[in-house]
Parts: C-alpha cells; sequence; structure tokens
C-alpha cells in the first residue's frame, strides 16, 4: 500500500509551505522532505519543526514542501 502511494506522487509537483497553506479536511497534506526528498502524510501543519522519518533531520516548517493544489498561486 505504501508503494503505491509513493508511486501516485512521483510526477505531483511540490512547492515551500507557506503561511496560506492547508491540509485537506480527511486526507492531510503529502510533504517532501527537502533534504532527502522522502514523501510522507501529514494530518494539520500545526508545528513549527518536524523531523523526516528517512533521514531523522529537524527541519523548519517553511523549507518541507507541500504538494501543489489545484489554486495553489505558486
Amino acid at each position: 500500500m505504501f508503494l503505491n502511494f509513493i508511486q501516485d506522487h512521483k510526477m505531483t509537483e511540490f512547492v515551500p509551505i507557506t503561511r496560506y497553506s492547508r491540509c485537506k479536511r480527511y486526507s492531510g497534506a503529502v510533504l517532501k522532505c527537502p533534504e532527502c526528498h522522502t514523501i510522507t502524510r501529514t494530518g494539520h501543519l500545526s508545528w513549527t519543526v518536524k523531523r523526516c522519518q528517512n533521514c531523522e533531520r529537524h527541519i523548519n516548517k517553511f523549507d518541507w514542501l507541500i504538494e501543489k493544489g489545484k489554486y495553489s498561486k505558486t
């Protein structure tokens, strides 16, 4: 199941998180680590630093990349 999740998001465009970034209500948001490019999912964005599960680095919120939404301005 996780392999299918990764394959579905290989061609997805990611943009930096901004203060206007939001999560979908039930599915959350897809994030990409800026260091190792691992794709993960989160249910909310009410954090300031998140630890990557793959490279185990602590990365600031605004350094993470989020899946580009339908209404993104960038």
